[in-house]
């Protein structure tokens, strides 16, 4: 991680955990829900069978979203943090 991105890290990890993790369940969250949900809702379209109920396909396309994105931010930040702490070679320069 370049000095450049430990700035643009501070400034995000300035924001908190929690929007962090908001905005990933967004980013990452919803477009993996959105993409579940309908291969679930297609697939029995297109195998010519019955198409599972509305609430269920509703409850799915919310437990994808929130898992996938808690777990997308959580492992982001991790990763991040660890680079962040790491040091460089940017750091010794005056």
């Amino acid at each position: 991680m370049t000095k450049l991105d430990k700035e643009r890290w501070e400034q995000i990890r300035a924001k908190g955990y929690e929007r962090f993790l908001l905005r990933t369940v967004i980013r990452a969250g919803l477009p993996f829900a959105i993409l579940m949900t309908l291969s679930r809702a297609l697939w029995p379209v297109v195998r010519h069978r019955p198409v599972e109920p509305v609430w269920q396909l509703a409850v799915e396309f919310e437990f994808y979203g929130l898992f996938f994105g808690v777990w997308m931010g959580t492992f982001t930040w991790r990763c991040r943090q660890r680079d962040y702490n790491r040091p460089t070679e940017d750091d010794d320069a005056p």
